[in-house]
């Protein structure tokens, strides 16, 4: 956890809280998942909907309106909560008619006393869709922060390591193959022309390069794969379709212009 973010922490009394004091400073801390998960939690499952929607109360309140709740400390608790509070908003939400969804809001609402609680609403989904993309980037970034799971070579062709063209003639043909197919499904382009420029025999079937190069626009690297011998008539087994049908679909003119010209030539 990097110094200085504000996150969920034990106390000197073994209690387990969340950095988040009021008024927040401006610019506030950076803010980890752990964080960001029981924010959302928090506004999934407070009072404030059964009290500005003006229903009955779904089950008790889920996060800092919860006398007793505390913020979980392992990311299956937080998840678990997480569909609980959502479920509780859900059932909330099930409660209120499109008519009572235009009055206002009213007191119950202070400063937002003359809004209408669909307003409210669509501020609370605009709340979940930005912290819900945000968690999803933090946990991206934290995947490719770490190791990914697979071997060595294929992590490296993934992230794009151009020294795998340096030994390639160390490296069984058919793993170089490989290698390439997955930096092109990775759009390492890069690794591509020089694992092809090493000697590494270009995919013939499946999803091809050429097929994934085409559909991405990379003229250069089509133009490098045809002149080293890529099959210019090989189908992809999901779409049944040529490199030239790929650039035309995903509307990369200035690729099919050039296959379409060489097939003609």
């Amino acid at each position: 956890m990097r110094p200085g973010c504000w996150t969920i922490r034990a106390r000197s009394d073994g209690s387990w809280r969340t950095d988040w004091p009021l008024p927040r400073p401006d610019p506030e801390p950076f803010t980890p998942i752990a964080w960001r998960l029981w924010h959302l939690i928090d506004m999934y499952g407070e009072n404030r909907a059964p009290e500005w929607l003006d229903v009955a109360p779904q089950g008790d309140p889920i996060g800092l309106d919860d006398p007793q709740g505390a913020p979980p400390t392992k990311a299956a608790a937080a998840l678990a909560l997480l569909g609980r509070a959502h479920d509780r908003w859900e059932a909330h939400l099930a409660l209120v008619s499109e008519e009572h969804l235009g009055e206002k809001v009213g007191p119950v609402g202070g400063g937002y006393a003359d809004r209408t609680r669909a307003a409210y609403v669509l501020h609370m989904l605009d709340e979940f869709i930005h912290h819900g993309a945000e968690i999803a980037l933090l946990r991206d970034l934290w995947r490719w922060q770490h190791p990914l799971g697979v071997d060595a070579a294929t992590e490296r062709a993934m992230r794009g390591d151009l020294t795998l063209g340096d030994e390639v003639e160390s490296t069984d043909e058919n793993a170089a193959t490989e290698l390439m197919r997955v930096a092109a499904s990775y759009a390492r382009w890069e690794l591509v022309t020089a694992l092809v420029g090493a000697g590494a025999v270009i995919p013939a079937d499946g999803t091809t390069p050429l097929h994934l190069a085409a559909g991405a626009g990379e003229l250069d690297v089509v133009r490098l794969l045809v002149e080293r011998g890529a099959d210019t008539e090989a189908r992809d087994p999901e779409f049944n379709a040529p490199a030239l049908e790929w650039a035309r679909f995903l509307q990369q003119h200035h690729v099919a212009e050039w296959l379409e010209t060489r097939a003609s030539g």
